[in-house]
């Protein structure tokens, strides 16, 4: 994990960030929540790997997203040297987010780190869920074989189409057998294209949580004569030649295209 990022999201200590840290109207509540985010735990720990010690907190969705972030892990029970980024939260038990923040300002200190942050919270009429999916009913994943910076740009995005624009990815997917986005911004001048859709085998798909069902989704990283592809072709029929090319799920950045031999 690079510092840079550690200073524009706000990082925070695993050991504190728990039910405590989220503001909840009675204790069934708070330990219901907390049995979601000890199953999710318990899941990512059997199948994709430890977690590290921060969580990445995002600034723009404190009293929005309280007991959500980001986080980077050394992947061992994916493979060998890959890295996934993933966001923690959307399956919560208090989400779809009923808030959200107006007038946000972000103060930081001379080393770039968040010191404060202001703004208004503002109630949200509850976006509707999928039937018998917890929260948002999804994760999102990047899987990497490099420790880099981009895919935290693209979480980002993330975040805010779902929580702050309810957008409906995990829908989107489903109707549409995957979704493509094209030129995602991931930092100043850097664009992505990406293929969404659920997880496949060998990766873990997911796991029915205390309060629904959690599919992981993973966005991968395709070129633009991909990305053309798929619109005639179908986001199933691009992943389904991603795997047979032996790319899979996994994003890298300058590789060939899967479509020129």
């Amino acid at each position: 994990m690079k510092g840079i990022f550690k200073k524009i999201f706000g990082s925070k200590s695993k050991s504190d960030y728990d039910a405590r840290s989220v503001i909840r109207p009675s204790k069934d509540a708070e330990a219901f929540w907390q049995s979601v985010y000890d199953a999710r735990t318990t899941y990512y720990e059997e199948h994709i790997g430890s977690f590290p010690e921060d969580i990445l907190k995002l600034p723009s969705m404190i009293g929005v997203w309280p007991g959500g972030g980001l986080y980077v892990m050394s992947a061992d029970k994916l493979g060998q040297d890959l890295w996934v980024y993933t966001t923690f939260g959307m399956t919560n038990s208090d989400m779809p987010a009923n808030a959200t923040m107006t007038d946000s300002e972000v103060e930081t200190d001379d080393q770039g780190r968040v010191v404060r942050q202001t703004g208004t919270l503002k109630a949200k009429e509850q976006a509707e869920s999928p039937g018998g999916t917890a929260g948002y009913g999804y994760e999102m994943l990047v899987i990497t074989r490099e420790n880099v910076d981009w895919p935290l740009g693209f979480m980002q995005w993330t975040v805010n189409a779902e929580i702050l624009n309810d957008v409906g990815i995990l829908k989107r997917v489903e109707d549409y057998n995957g979704l493509t986005v094209q030129e995602i911004q991931v930092a100043e001048g850097d664009l992505v294209n990406v293929l969404i859709s659920k997880a496949r085998q060998p990766l873990p798909l997911g796991v029915d949580l205390p309060n629904g069902r959690m599919d992981l989704l993973v966005a991968t990283v395709i070129t633009d004569d991909e990305m053309e592809w798929s619109m005639e072709n179908g986001r199933d029929a691009l992943l389904d030649k991603l795997i047979a090319a032996g790319v899979g799920q996994v994003s890298e950045r300058g590789r060939k295209s899967i479509l020129q031999g």
